[in-house]
């Protein structure tokens, strides 16, 4: 029987509250790269005088790790970006972690103002994946008006990408922790892979829009149909 418990509250937070080994794998896409390219006057994307411009909560910051390695009792998989993978596998390699890298190749990526596009992310397992499957998964990521899974969230993942990585990091019954849900795609594609759920997301606007979609796929799933439980900032 599915499980499904939503928070909206701080990530920090959340995990301070879950006890050791109260999940089975963490699977999360934590916020950086959330800045904006800028430009004086309107104009094509490739302007030379754009400039980017880095939000306040657009660092980078392996600060969640710790307590969600603590609350998992296996693999704790996430995106990153590649400036910071050197720094993540640092961090592993201090604790004596197993780690493996795993790549999201986009076939349709967006243009940037200059050099190469950045057709794939990494994503690093820390301790080992008991799924069986590739490191490497192709999908579009989901765009407004041409995809009906996108929610117009600007980092949504696809549920492909998602269901991959639950796959990999989790066995069917076994439940799976997102704590920066967005809009819930990790949690869409684990009830659907007969997964427990447990997402928290700070910001009121994304929690509400994947509170409805996970409370949609229950519908659309009902051997998984579980009481959802809501707690957290309300």
């Amino acid at each position: 029987m599915g499980r499904l418990e939503l928070y909206r509250e701080d990530a920090l937070e959340a995990l301070a509250r879950l006890k050791t080994g109260s999940v089975d794998a963490v699977i999360t896409d934590p916020p950086y790269g959330t800045g904006a390219w800028k430009r004086p006057e309107p104009g094509q994307v490739a302007n030379p005088y754009a400039r980017k411009v880095v939000e306040p909560w657009d660092a980078f910051s392996l600060g969640w790790l710790p307590e969600a390695l603590r609350v998992a009792k296996g693999p704790v998989v996430f995106f990153l970006p590649q400036s910071r993978l050197e720094e993540a596998l640092a961090f592993a390699r201090e604790r004596g972690l197993p780690w493996r890298l795993l790549i999201w190749g986009k076939p349709d990526p967006r243009p940037r103002p200059t050099g190469p596009v950045y057709a794939f992310e990494p994503v690093l397992a820390l301790r080992p994946l008991p799924g069986k499957g590739k490191d490497l998964h192709l999908a579009t990521a989901p765009r407004p008006g041409r995809d009906g899974e996108a929610t117009g969230h600007p980092h949504q993942k696809p549920v492909s990408v998602m269901a991959w990585l639950v796959e990999l990091a989790s066995r069917p019954g076994e439940v799976v922790l997102d704590p920066f849900m967005g809009s819930g795609s990790t949690g869409e594609a684990a009830l659907r892979l007969g997964r427990g759920f447990i997402g928290v997301e700070r910001e009121a606007s994304w929690y509400e829009v994947a509170r409805k979609r996970l409370q949609s796929t229950l519908l659309q799933a009902p051997l998984l149909g579980a009481p959802t439980r809501e707690g957290g900032a309300g």
